[in-house]
């Protein structure tokens, strides 16, 4: 879940003044032009530095290395970093301090469950961040788009989920106007397109749910909102959603993979590939026992230094990656489709859409799994197992918060305790889920539109 605002404005501004930001812009500028031996050479001496470092400043390396008697200089190439231990979600679940190299009050914290329903702490310093918001401005740098671009942003902000006030707020510092995702209605859409005429954006940035519910409300109204580029993340997208954005947007959709653990970072490039970034992280593809085509992604960091974490299980899924080769010339790795990133769309008691609804768990600390289901427009269940610090009480009333802050009041909602939230039929925890009525899809006319539609090269 997002952090409070005061923190998000706090964070902008660390990010834009940081003494080491030109550094690494110039850095990055380098590795992007580089071909494949040096770009190895980088990840190596960065993974041998960090290894070093965990060795002696992070209790778990430090603890790890002692008992496995394995000294910290012989880890040196890509190849040695298998002889480090594999994380799981659990690692992080349980233990997140022993892994702090720096002292917590010294890094930002964060709590997710991902896609995977299970909560995870994790921390990062001011620097990580930077160097991050530098690799996703050099990537929007490849469609044009300037250094620290006004966005309007649509995601989880919940400044307005309550209903009163404006649907809209700028984040002072951040060259940002938020769009509460709980407010797009026929109702709050004129104070919203004024908002964004008035903020004069560059992009626009979130979920893909919810910029497409923006986008099919301007399309009924007959409004279009040009801007230079649709930044997306979190969720995949039908070729019909794709094409509505791009016709009510007009810009290109830029698309980037990430993770709450920040552990491997990827996105699409002009030419329409997702490319692994190697300079934020080392991907390993892992094969997915009993089925064809899929691969795991594990993702040591090669940027947080008061965090480290080597060779870290997310979770996420992909399938066969195009050819290495890409048309924009650049060396990095390719990637495949992302398997098991789409949630259901949910529906209030009073109608409104709800996209990305697994905010309601993401920040609720104590559980090992959790999954909210739709049972019907307005009726949800929320299925948990307990986890270290359990306490029911107190999940339970934190539930029942988010939802009525995250989806409005008037919402029914039952919270039951497992010993293990179903699974799909391949094994994946969803943690959203529509077992009643109320799937929502693009509306019959928008569709109706849009059917057959095929974007070309780097749409």
């Amino acid at each position: 879940m997002a952090p409070p605002k005061k923190l998000v404005a706090v964070q902008h501004r660390v990010r834009r003044m940081h003494p080491l930001a030109a550094l690494m812009t110039r850095e990055l500028g380098r590795i992007a032009a580089a071909g494949p031996d040096e770009i190895r050479a980088f990840q190596e001496g960065r993974l041998r530095a960090m290894t070093r470092w965990a060795a002696v400043a992070s209790p778990f390396y430090r603890q790890w290395f002692r008992r496995e008697k394995v000294d910290p200089r012989e880890i040196r190439t890509l190849d040695d970093l298998r002889r480090l231990p594999v994380l799981r979600r659990n690692d992080l679940m349980d233990r997140p301090e022993t892994f702090r190299a720096y002292p917590a009050r010294a890094m930002w914290e964060a709590h997710s469950s991902g896609t995977s329903g299970r909560a995870v702490t994790v921390y990062r310093t001011p620097g990580s961040s930077v160097y991050e918001m530098r690799v996703l401005e050099r990537q929007w740098s490849w469609f044009g788009l300037p250094r620290a671009p006004r966005r309007v942003t649509l995601g989880g902000s919940d400044f307005a989920a309550d209903r009163p006030g404006n649907p809209t707020e700028i984040v002072p510092g951040a060259r940002q106007l938020l769009v509460s995702s709980y407010r797009l209605t026929p109702d709050d859409l004129p104070t919203i397109v004024w908002d964004i005429r008035r903020f004069g954006p560059d992009a626009i940035d979130g979920w893909p749910s919810s910029i497409c519910l923006l986008a099919e409300l301007l399309y009924e109204q007959g409004e279009r909102l040009p801007v230079r580029a649709v930044l997306t993340s979190s969720e995949t997208m039908r070729s019909a959603q794709r094409a509505l954005i791009r016709e009510v947007f007009r810009g290109p959709i830029v698309d980037h993979y990430g993770q709450t653990e920040r552990v491997a970072m990827a996105g699409t490039c002009e030419a329409g590939t997702m490319h692994i970034f190697p300079d934020y992280g080392i991907v390993e593809l892992e094969p997915v026992p009993g089925v064809a085509d899929r691969w795991e992604i594990i993702g040591t960091p090669l940027h947080n230094w008061g965090f480290p974490i080597f060779r870290y299980r997310t979770g996420d899924l992909v399938g066969p990656a195009p050819a290495d080769g890409c048309a924009c010339g650049r060396a990095f790795p390719t990637l495949g489709a992302l398997d098991g990133r789409v949630e259901d769309a949910f529906t209030t008691a009073d109608g409104r859409p709800l996209p990305l609804p697994s905010t309601v768990i993401d920040d609720v600390t104590g559980v090992r799994e959790a999954q909210i289901a739709q049972l019907a427009p307005g009726r949800f269940e929320i299925r948990m197992v307990p986890g270290v610090g359990f306490d029911a009480e107190r999940v339970e009333q934190q539930y029942r918060r988010n939802v009525e802050r995250l989806f409005g009041p008037g919402q029914e909602l039952r919270v039951v305790t497992l010993d293990a939230v179903p699974r799909t039929a391949s094994g994946k925890l969803k943690t959203a889920v529509v077992e009643g009525g109320g799937d929502r899809a693009v509306p019959a006319a928008v569709a109706e539109a849009f059917a057959g539609y095929r974007l070309g090269p780097g749409e």
